[in-house]
């Protein structure tokens, strides 16, 4: 049961924090184009890679910590199922170039978004 809260609670962190980095950066960029979800995954995807050797590896943190930040707070910061609604909705628009575009930025930038953040980590520490 402690595991549960553990990722509930952060759950509720990312995403109201996604829905917050989200909105503002759509109010920003004033486009139809969700640059709001893709700064999220980019962003997600950056700090679970620095993170990532450090939760992993590192027995300084319980699995309640490590669940609460990766399943719970990242995991909800950077849901793939807004990223899957917000491509189908461009789709739908008929926005098939603009569909296209932000589904290759987003799994490519995220991915290399997590890589850097390895890699980052690993230069520091």
């Amino acid at each position: 049961m402690q595991i549960i809260l553990s990722i509930a609670c952060g759950g509720a962190i990312g995403a109201v924090s996604r829905y917050m980095v989200s909105t503002f950066i759509q109010n920003i960029t004033s486009t139809s184009f969700p640059y709001g979800m893709l700064v999220c995954n980019i962003i997600g995807s950056m700090v679970l890679g620095i993170l990532y050797d450090n939760l992993s590896k590192a027995t300084l943190f319980s699995d309640n910590v490590k669940l609460f930040i990766q399943v719970g707070i990242l995991g909800s910061f950077t849901t793939f199922s807004a990223f899957s609604l917000e491509s189908f909705l461009m789709f739908e628009k008929g926005d098939y170039s603009s569909a296209i575009i932000f589904i290759i930025l987003s799994v490519v930038l995220s991915i290399l978004g997590l890589v850097s953040g390895i890699y980052f980590y690993r230069v520091l520490f």
